[in-house]
């Protein structure tokens, strides 16, 4: 969508700044939607359709878009940041009980999608499993992003899957830290009360446009742009970062329990 809003831009033989104008929006905003930094919605692409001159071709593009989006196995309410992570330059997650979706191994991601909903079939389960793998492939690339993340202690003691899949994940993630593909700290059980109590946080950070957080809890999450908002998660993850282990000591924890999943 942003490479077809830049060409029929061109064509129409308007700067970024002239169609922000029509539009009512900053020539910043429209840099951004040309780049993918921002996501487009219906009210704005009939706005564009019409100071573009398009006839209703860019709405029918969009509309091809959304479709051909329903059809990857990712929830409504995720999209956005799946399609952000890969042009991040950081990503700070806070992950609660659970080790981040970029952190998970097939058998681990498996055994929380199962339990999520038990009633999935064989072939939908894996469908959403790949998903999770072809994005924790991110981590791989030369010019991945700085990914650090904050986990409670439980994530690593509950045996989710049982204890082989425990202690796969748990080196799994050992061998990410070795890699410098991750940097993650234990929030250990005893550390008492922090900002993040509620649920889980994602903070991505980007080269060319403003960061943008994401909060989740069952069932939903809510993508949050506005600058106040950012900035007080970003404090939120700061403080509980803070308050968990350093790098080096929880990578340490983190293998000390592996080995005791150990058969």
């Amino acid at each position: 969508m942003g490479a077809t809003l830049r060409d029929f831009r061109e064509r129409a033989g308007l700067q970024q700044g002239e169609l922000g104008r029509l539009v009512h929006v900053s020539t910043t905003y429209i840099s951004q939607l040309e780049t993918a930094a921002r996501r487009m919605d219906a009210p704005l692409v009939e706005r564009l359709d019409r100071a573009l001159k398009a006839d209703g071709k860019f709405v029918e593009v969009y509309r091809m878009a959304v479709n051909s989006e329903r059809q990857r196995p990712v929830a409504d309410y995720f999209k956005f940041v799946a399609e952000l992570e890969p042009k991040a330059r950081r990503i700070d997650r806070y992950g609660a009980g659970l080790f981040p979706g970029l952190l998970q191994t097939p058998a681990y991601a498996s055994a929380i999608t199962r339990a999520w909903n038990p009633f999935r079939t064989d072939e939908e389960v894996d469908s959403l499993v790949q998903e999770r793998l072809r994005r924790a492939q991110i981590l791989d690339r030369p010019e991945r992003p700085e990914f650090l993340a904050v986990v409670d202690e439980v994530a690593l003691r509950k045996p989710i899957g049982g204890p082989g899949v425990m202690r796969e994940q748990l080196l799994h993630v050992a061998e990410r830290i070795r890699a410098r593909q991750a940097v993650v700290q234990v929030l250990e059980t005893r550390s008492g009360a922090h900002p993040l109590l509620a649920g889980q946080l994602v903070i991505m950070s980007f080269a060319d446009a403003p960061p943008v957080a994401y909060v989740e809890a069952p069932f939903t999450g809510s993508v949050l742009e506005a600058p106040e908002t950012v900035a007080a998660a970003q404090l939120a993850y700061h403080l509980t970062s803070a308050a968990a282990l350093p790098p080096e000591a929880s990578l340490e924890l983190i293998e000390a329990v592996a080995e005791e999943f150990r058969p």
